[in-house]
């Protein structure tokens, strides 16, 4: 994933549209907030099975990153392995920029 993603959800941290950690998420998602999820590289198979289970369930697009949990406290300043993205154009700006990185 390209610097511009991460820079994006740096962004979405600082806007206060950034949802953390597995329970919160849930919560989140059960109340039609979340519009992207995201888990670290790291988490455990459980925690990405679910999260994976949540986005089929809700219909909400999925998308495991290459950083670790480390990592990811670098760019947002939380050590998680769970994010949901709660602004409809920050995700749809987020998802862009990592299909632009595939390319």
């Amino acid at each position: 994933m390209s610097d511009r993603f991460y820079s994006t959800l740096s962004l979405c941290m600082r806007a206060g549209k950034l949802t953390f950690g597995i329970d919160t998420v849930t919560e989140a998602v059960k109340d039609g907030k979340v519009f992207l999820l995201l888990t670290a590289c790291d988490s455990s198979e459980k925690t990405v099975k679910e999260v994976r289970f949540l986005a089929e369930k809700h219909d909400i697009p999925f998308l495991p990153l290459d950083r670790t949990k480390q990592q990811l406290r670098a760019t947002i300043g939380k050590l998680t392995g769970v994010l949901g993205i709660t602004d409809a154009g920050l995700a749809a700006s987020l998802i862009k920029a990592e299909s632009s990185s595939d390319a």
